[in-house]
């Protein structure tokens, strides 16, 4: 499993299809950091700390073992064996 695939965050965070229907990122499926970025909300630079921006970014002061290890921790199949209902790679429009 590659860490920068393209798991979207809302797979990732593990959120519910309602949450995830309302939320920026998922509606117009940017990285969530962009949306939030043209939103103006990273003010408090919380994407420096979230998991979904750790695990996509190519200089990640952690190790791919880390990540995974931190992902199970979370709960989250990193196997990729069941993947949201509503999963569509970036790119997809169907």
């Amino acid at each position: 499993m590659s860490l920068r695939s393209d798991w979207p965050c809302w797979e990732i965070m593990k959120c519910e299809p309602e949450q995830a229907a309302k939320c920026p990122a998922y509606r117009t499926f940017k990285p969530c950091w962009e949306a939030m970025r043209e939103l103006d909300v990273c003010s408090f630079n919380i994407c420096k700390d979230c998991l979904v921006y750790v695990t996509k970014q190519h200089n990640s002061i952690f190790s791919k073992e880390e990540i995974l290890s931190i992902m199970c921790q979370k709960g989250i199949d990193v196997t990729g064996r069941h993947r949201c209902p509503q999963f569509r790679p970036i790119g997809d429009a169907s």
